[in-house]
């Protein structure tokens, strides 16, 4: 983390007097340093696993809002431990409502808000208030703020400095009398930002008091329900609000992985011949699944027809421009490991026939491991021309993902994720007219 030079202390203060302090500690401390001139971050951290653990006693505290990898494998273990279904995802209502049971009283320490990742620190943001909701639903809000100077060996550098806010209290407390606060520290001049870094289920009128109030949001659709996660998405889109979606930053090295097999002009006919798509899924939720295969749909102009589920698989059925049919299979799959992401795509088989003689024919395979590409060669793939490659897994923190789109500072919703989002409306609310 970049050396940090603070010149206030974590001072707890009530929620009434904040907004003046902050302004006084600008003027106070330098007259010529307002702060720096880059943008606010607010981040909902619930970080309810973290919180749970810490009360069980599983893992020590302070609790820092960080999914470090001991809470991971602590997590997973209780699952297992628990007899779970090794699908369970470490962010799953399941998963929470065990911890829950029979949790400890005592106060932990929280520094949820008070540091902040590396990747993140480096953009150097303005103002970072962090909402931290708490278990005990009697916890009413209390407020903290200091701030920092990061330390430059340019003295004649822009200003840098910013500071940090926590909100931290139940969810109802924070509706109630947070949301205020918020609105009080908001810097107009500056570009504002939310990370939602919980269930999109969860506190949906604190959800909708973001939404309407103009940030450039980043969500993860990982979290939540599908049906409530392409909700949110329809809601926003029509609303013309910028969407970040981590959950499609995950797909960045499929779509990065495919492109390429298909860069050579000698590989193009074969996308025109495509007659099957397999997608498997570590686990059942389909959002990751729906964008991969939308985007797919969406760059070769393909229209949806209609959609049929199975307790084994989704399948998916789209037309080329020319009256053929392309079948799309979602399958998910249990991998006897639980997962931090559920959903995520582990492997893609695409096969393109131009003959009735199986050697002529194609068969593009993707997977996160080769073991995951064998599998995929499996019921006569190895007859035809195959091309295989393995795609590097994602090992980056969500801050680091968050940290890159604060980086690019875009300001609209990207246009192939939008374009994907709609496909993926269609093919979802296929589900209410099968």
């Amino acid at each position: 983390m970049k050396p940090q030079l603070t010149l206030q202390t974590p001072l707890e203060l009530p929620y009434q007097e904040i907004s003046n302090y902050l302004n006084k500690l600008w003027i106070s401390e330098d007259k010529d340093n307002s702060g720096a001139n880059t943008f606010t971050l607010m981040v909902w951290q619930p970080a309810w696993l973290e919180q749970c653990l810490v009360q069980k006693g599983l893992v020590n505290g302070p609790i820092t809002g960080n999914l470090s990898p001991e809470i991971i494998e602590v997590a997973k273990k209780f699952i297992l431990d628990q007899g779970l279904p090794i699908t369970t995802s470490l962010n799953s209502e399941e998963l929470l409502n065990l911890l829950k049971e029979n949790l400890s009283n005592k106060d932990f320490e929280d520094l949820r808000g008070q540091f902040f990742e590396s990747s993140i620190s480096t953009l150097n943001p303005r103002r970072l208030i962090t909402l931290a909701p708490t278990l005990n639903k009697n916890s009413d809000v209390k407020t903290f703020v200091s701030a920092y100077c990061p330390l430059s060996d340019m003295p004649a550098m822009q200003t840098i400095c910013g500071d940090l806010v926590v909100i931290r209290g139940d969810s109802a407390s924070i509706s109630n009398k947070g949301l205020k606060i918020i609105d009080e520290l908001s810097i107009a001049e500056l570009p504002s930002w939310l990370w939602w870094n919980g269930s999109l289920d969860e506190s949906p009128e604190i959800f909708e008091y973001f939404t309407n109030s103009g940030q450039r949001l980043i969500i993860d659709t990982a979290l939540g329900s599908p049906a409530r996660c392409l909700k949110v998405l329809d809601q926003l889109n029509k609303s013309n609000k910028a969407i970040n979606d981590l959950n499609w930053v995950r797909l960045k090295n499929w779509r990065e992985s495919l492109a390429m097999i298909f860069d050579p002009p000698s590989r193009r006919p074969i996308l025109d011949h495509i007659t099957d798509i397999d997608i498997d899924i570590a686990g059942d939720h389909m959002i990751q699944a729906l964008f991969l295969i939308s985007w797919i749909s969406d760059k070769l102009g393909w229209s949806f027809l209609r959609i049929e589920r199975d307790t084994d698989s989704t399948k998916i059925e789209f037309e080329r421009i020319n009256g053929e049919k392309i079948s799309a299979t979602i399958n998910p799959l249990s991998l006897g490991n639980p997962s931090i992401h559920l959903g995520q795509v582990i492997g893609l088989r695409l096969i393109s026939k131009i003959s009735e003689v199986q050697k002529n024919n194609t068969c593009v395979i993707l997977g996160c491991e080769s073991v995951e590409c064998m599998r995929l060669e499996a019921g006569g793939m190895a007859n035809m021309e195959l091309i295989e490659q393995v795609v590097p897994n994602s090992f980056s923190t969500s801050e680091y993902d968050v940290s890159k789109l604060l980086g690019s500072s875009r300001g609209n919703t990207s246009p192939l994720f939008e374009n994907s989002i709609k496909i993926a409306l269609q093919i979802f609310n296929g589900f209410k007219n099968s």
